[in-house]
C-alpha cells in the first residue's frame, strides 16, 4: 500500500499508536510534522476544522480520530491480521481508562512547567478547565491506580510473550501507548511504577523494537497538493 501521510508529532501517544500500526504492517509512508498548538494552518483545511492530532491522509481522502485511522489501515493492509480476538476491546480500555489516569499524573508532576498556551489550547479543545493544581493534587492518587492497570497487562503475558499471542497486534500496541506516554515523560517514574512487572519491562522492550516503519518527511505543503 503506498500514499499513506500521516500528520502527527513525535510526542504524542496517539500517534505513537499509529506509527507502531504502520510498523508492525511494515509500510511506507509520508510524515508531516503538526504543530502541537493551534493554529495549524497546513491541516485545518485538510479536516474541516477538526484539529485533534494524528490524522490520515490518503490522496484526497482524510481520515480522524485514531480508531479509524487504525481500523483503515488494517482494512488497506490486512495481512497481516492485527485486531484479533478481544484487540478493540483492549484499545477502548487503553484509550480511556489507562489513559484516563496517566494524563494526570504527567501533568500533575509536570506542574507548573506546563506551557501556558499548551493549558489554554486543550482547554479550548476539551471545553472544560485544564486544571493542572487539581492534577497535582490527585497525581499521587493515581499512582496506585496506573500501577493497576499495568498489572493487567503483567497478567496478560502470563502465557506469552505478547498481549495478542504468538506474535504483537492490535492489542499491544495499544496498551504500551500509556507505558510508552509516561516513560517518555517522566522515565523515573515509570520505572517506579513498573517495578516488579518483571514481564511488562520485558515485553515493552519488544514493543520498543517494533519501529515505525518506512518513514520519510515531507511539507505540509506537500501534503496540501496531494489532497
Amino acid at each position: 500500500m503506498s500514499g499513506l501521510i500521516l500528520h502527527h508529532y513525535d510526542t504524542s501517544p496517539f500517534s505513537e499508536k499509529v506509527r507502531l500500526m504502520l510498523g508492525l504492517k511494515g509500510l511506507a509512508w509520508d510524515s508531516v510534522q503538526a504543530p502541537v498548538i493551534m493554529p495549524k494552518p497546513e491541516l485545518t483545511p485538510l479536516t474541516g476544522g477538526y484539529r485533534r492530532i494524528p490524522v490520515l491522509q490518503i490522496g484526497a481522502d482524510i481520515y480522524c480520530d485514531t480508531q479509524v485511522i487504525l481500523a483503515e489501515i488494517e482494512r488497506r493492509a490486512p495481512g497481516p491480521s492485527l485486531a484479533l480476538g478481544p484487540a478493540w476491546a483492549v484499545n477502548f480500555w487503553a484509550d480511556r481508562l489507562f489513559f484516563g489516569v496517566t494524563v494526570p499524573i504527567i501533568f500533575g508532576e509536570l506542574g507548573d512547567a506546563t506551557p501556558q498556551d499548551f493549558i489554554a489550547d486543550r482547554e479550548k479543545l476539551s471545553g472544560r478547565p485544564f486544571n493542572v493544581e487539581a492534577m497535582k493534587a490527585a497525581a499521587g492518587i493515581m499512582r496506585p491506580q496506573w500501577r493497576a492497570q499495568a498489572a493487567w497487562i503483567e497478567e496478560g503475558l502470563a502465557g506469552a510473550d505478547w498481549l495478542s499471542g504468538e506474535t504483537p497486534g492490535l492489542a499491544d500496541i495499544a496498551a504500551y501507548m500509556n507505558i510508552w506516554f509516561l516513560a517518555r515523560s517522566l522515565p523515573d517514574l515509570a520505572d517506579e511504577l513498573l517495578a516488579g512487572f518483571s514481564r511488562t519491562q520485558a515485553w515493552r522492550g519488544r514493543v520498543a523494537t517494533i519501529g515505525h516503519g518506512e518513514r520519510r518527511e515531507i511539507t505540509g505543503g506537500k501534503a496540501l497538493v496531494v489532497a
